[in-house]
């Protein structure tokens, strides 16, 4: 319990690994400064959060005294809203949900009383609405590639002349959607504020983002915004403050097969053995209807065939003798994950393993990942190369950049065709791009270089200074 003159920040952020593992140093470092941390989450995160001191806060629990008995189930029940069929913006654009939980939020800040609110402007912009009305400073964390993240996923996917196109229709559907135009207008009243569009207008997400924000990646990464969106956000006086890596210091315990899966590495780092890391995030390995384990997101594979065609690809090219090189698998959550696939005897996987950690023990001769934003940075901070293969979203955009910036190379996932079997052909590409990457000094020099830039971030250090000037 805090005491009366000790100072409290709220942190809200959504049930996603990429979004709140950076903010958990940050956590960490206003405990140790002192400050009193009441971190709203799900109950997947508890360990993590109580591990930096904070109070971890059930999301669910404070929904639930409201009146609302499960919130993510209400939230993906206005889905069907928005129309037949329901339009990919939905969640990041719609404000519907969000009307919903906005007084559950502006009561439950203010039973804490806090002095700042720390949250993701990409999930839980909500947060940011409910400090409007309390009158509290809030600062957003942004764990993409920068306010032009979204740019860069149109231009990877359609092209860069067709973005500004894009973004006008996505603006005006959103506010064709009569239910969504409704909850726009009880948002506004609720809060008072007339002048919010709420994505009806461009630059898309500016409502989301407030005077001081926060930005995971450095300047030199970062997803470069439209002229007209850089005008907008200089008068609005909304800065972007890009502290690169959000990376905490004190790693929780592993246990487990992750614990095993560490003293392996450690091994073969003590031995000189080369470690080659795959992870393929917690999205594509989840049950998400869309985007997890059974979804396609658009595309010609599901997630278990765009992940075990890469474990495949990994273990075909690199498997062997143990002494060659350890290859070490982060499998997600999915209970038959490895199912039909054959495990070579110098490979190790498990459900779950402290990539930090990982990275820092054995800095791997190559990372091959989903390309996530998070996990980009962290690996780029100790200068390892990278094989992306993209699931959906920003990754897209993120694969693209990882070839232009020359530290690693891609292999986009197929495109839905009928009638075709697109997975052999997928899987060598893969193997090919293990093998590339591995054999090409370039792309390992150019990752150094970028790690010694990332060196010159503020980091965790520079971006408290900011939070703590915000609540002050």
């Amino acid at each position: 319990m805090s005491s009366p003159n000790q100072k409290k920040a709220i942190f809200v952020f959504p049930a996603a690994s990429g979004h709140i593992n950076p903010s958990l140093p940050l956590a960490r470092g206003l405990v140790n400064s002192g400050w009193s941390v009441d971190y709203l989450a799900s109950t997947e995160f508890k360990d993590a959060i109580i591990h930096t001191g904070a109070t971890f806060c059930n999301r669910d629990s404070i929904f639930r005294s409201a009146g609302i008995e499960d919130v993510t189930a209400m939230v993906k029940a206005t889905a069907a809203d928005y129309g037949d069929p329901v339009p990919q913006w939905w969640l990041n654009f719609g404000s519907i949900s969000t009307a919903s939980m906005l007084p559950v939020y502006i009561a439950w800040f203010r039973s804490r009383d806090p002095h700042l609110i720390v949250y993701c402007p990409v999930l839980c912009q909500v947060a940011l609405f409910a400090s409007f009305q309390l009158k509290i400073p809030a600062v957003s964390l942004l764990t993409t590639s920068g306010p032009g993240y979204f740019d860069a996923a149109i231009a990877a996917m359609a092209g860069a002349v067709a973005v500004r196109g894009v973004t006008e229709r996505l603006a005006r559907s959103v506010a064709a959607v009569e239910k969504n135009a409704t909850a726009i207008e009880s948002i506004k009243s609720q809060l008072a504020m007339p002048e919010l569009t709420l994505n009806t207008a461009e630059p898309l997400c500016r409502d989301y983002y407030t005077g001081t924000n926060l930005v995971s990646t450095t300047e030199e990464l970062a997803d470069p915004m439209c002229a007209a969106d850089a005008e907008y956000y200089k008068k609005a006086g909304k800065r972007f403050f890009f502290v690169g890596p959000l990376l905490d210091t004190v790693s929780t315990p592993p246990n487990g097969r992750g614990g095993e899966v560490m003293r392996r590495v450690e091994a073969a780092a003590a031995a000189n053995q080369p470690v080659v890391y795959v992870s393929m995030g917690t999205v594509v390995t989840s049950d998400n209807e869309e985007h997890g384990w059974n979804g396609t997101s658009g595309s010609g594979i599901t997630g278990k065939q765009l992940c075990q065609s890469v474990y495949r690809a990994v273990f075909e090219e690199l498997g062997g003798e143990e002494e060659e090189v350890l290859i070490v698998v982060s499998l997600g959550n999915q209970p038959k994950a490895l199912e039909g696939v054959m495990v070579p005897p110098n490979a190790v996987c498990a459900a779950s393993v402290p990539q930090i950690e990982l990275l820092r023990v054995a800095t791997p001769t190559l990372f091959v990942t989903n390309g996530g934003q998070n996990s980009l940075m962290e690996s780029m901070t100790v200068g390892t190369p990278v094989l992306v293969c993209p699931g959906f979203g920003d990754q897209v955009a993120n694969a693209a950049k990882v070839t232009v910036c020359g530290w690693g190379d891609k292999v986009d996932r197929p495109p839905a065709q009928v009638g075709t079997d697109q997975l052999p052909a997928y899987q060598k590409r893969v193997q090919r791009g293990v093998r590339a990457v591995l054999d090409s000094p370039n792309y390992a020099a150019h990752a150094k270089l970028i790690a010694a830039g990332l060196e010159r971030a503020v980091g965790v250090d520079g971006a408290l200074r900011i939070l703590i000037e915000a609540a002050n």
